[in-house]
């Protein structure tokens, strides 16, 4: 099939998704009417933001799935006017897609903050547009071993240099006045217009993420990775998102921040700390684990100045550390590590941090071996077979219905039925699409 970068002519998308080509929602979570893909959970609208971000919804885009920007603006826009709805997380998984787009969704997002919580999530990839967006919203929550960044914008051009399998070569030809709108890659003045449009688009996603991130474009440009995509903890120390969390976490604190907004619509006199039933040893130690943590350190040192440490304290604060590691250990879990997790919880030494890094080089090892096993299955597919040689003087009778139409044409074809996998019914869908005006094909050969 024709390559992704044809579809549009600037992107902002991590360059391993052309190679390898929803959320932590609840399925039972019900869909807010009139959206979507909008669920609802204790009063918080989800919005995933996930594959790879278009401009608009297409036969490709409800085919191959992703995000289209104007399917997301009018579910951001229809959770954000919902009086039941009191937060927003926008739940990113994306790679990024079409750079020309994001910066009006951007500023939709951007605008909107004020009128009601509204966090980005990132718990495995946020790049290039994707990360545009997210960087729009109140803060940016990302998980230990996930990936986000990748400033920047790519575009390919393709150069016909010698005639295609039917042996005719297409020539584009510009008018005069016109020459920069089919700049030729091969010549230096070609690549001086390319860069100049995409340092162009790459100005205005710098400006938008220092705007909405508040930070200077300078560091931008110097400390945000240079395009390079970083892990969550890296990202948090040069600002490019705001704390380390999971999914649950912020779901969990926006439900709380909900329940105390009730409590003051209901009772005015009543202040924003939640009842007295729900502060408990649990709810501080999750919700506020440093101050856990100073309690637990004051009783320690209190003890020790008494002189009253008995040593069975000794080992319930030995157990309990064990326990926080362990637990820390369990949040950042993902499937197909579990042989990997039960090694680190067994290893006293080893930490959260060091097990997170060890899962990401591993999903890097599984992608290049997946790849690689793709390829190798690819080569062993038996041939398609060839269908019976067409008369030589039979003509396809251009008043025939679509389906006799895309009969012959499929069975002129060899080429045809291999790139639609020898499946004529896949290759009549298409065509019926494609006579419906659903898809439009752009010549992209010089």
């Amino acid at each position: 099939m024709r390559s992704l970068l044809s579809l549009g002519k600037y992107w902002a998308i991590e360059p391993d998704t052309f190679n390898n080509l929803e959320a932590l929602v609840s399925k039972d979570a019900p869909v807010l009417e009139n959206t979507r893909t909008v669920r609802i959970q204790n009063g918080v609208a989800v919005i995933p933001v996930s594959g790879v971000i278009t401009g608009r919804m297409d036969f490709l885009t409800y085919v191959l799935g992703g995000t289209a920007l104007d399917i997301l603006a009018k579910d951001f826009r229809t959770a954000l006017e919902n009086s039941n709805i009191r937060a927003i997380i926008l739940d990113f998984d994306s790679p990024g897609g079409i750079a020309v787009g994001p910066a009006e969704m951007a500023d939709m997002i951007f605008n909107a903050r004020g009128s009601k919580p509204i966090i980005s999530y990132v718990g495995r990839n946020c790049c290039s547009a994707a990360y545009w967006l997210a960087s729009a919203a109140d803060k940016i929550v990302v998980h230990p071993a996930a990936l986000l960044g990748s400033i920047g914008v790519v575009t390919a051009v393709p150069i016909q240099e010698q005639p295609d399998e039917s042996g005719t070569k297409c020539y584009e030809i510009v008018s005069s006045n016109a020459k920069a709108k089919r700049p030729d890659p091969r010549t230096e003045d070609g690549i001086k217009t390319i860069k100049a449009e995409l340092d162009a688009l790459e100005a205005q996603f710098i400006g938008s993420v220092a705007k909405f991130r508040n930070i200077s474009e300078e560091k931008i440009r110097n400390d945000f990775g240079k395009g390079a995509a970083m892990i969550g903890h890296e990202a948090l120390q040069c600002s490019m998102a705001d704390e380390l969390g999971s999914f649950e976490s912020v779901l969990a604190s926006l439900t709380v921040t909900s329940k105390n907004e009730r409590n003051i619509t209901m009772d005015k006199t009543k202040t924003d700390t939640p009842a007295a039933p729900e502060i408990t040893a649990s709810y501080i130690q999750s919700q506020y684990p440093e101050v856990a943590k100073a309690i637990a350190d004051e009783a320690y040192n209190k003890g020790m100045a008494d002189g009253n440490k008995t040593a069975e304290e000794s080992y319930n604060k030995g157990v309990l550390a064990e326990r926080e590691r362990i637990l820390a250990i369990e949040k950042i879990a993902m499937p197909g590590h579990e042989d990997l997790i039960e090694k680190a919880k067994a290893d006293g030494s080893v930490t959260a941090e060091t097990v997170a890094m060890q899962m990401v080089m591993a999903e890097k090892k599984r992608g290049i071996s997946h790849l690689a096993n793709l390829q190798t299955a690819e080569k062993e597919l038996p041939p398609i077979p060839e269908a019976p040689a067409p008369t030589a003087s039979k003509q396809i009778d251009s008043e025939a219905p679509l389906e006799d139409r895309a009969k012959a044409e499929w069975n002129k074809s060899a080429d045809l039925r291999r790139e639609f996998a020898n499946e004529f019914e896949d290759y009549l869908a298409y065509k019926q699409a494609e006579e419906n005006g659903s898809v439009k094909i752009y010549s992209t050969r010089k």
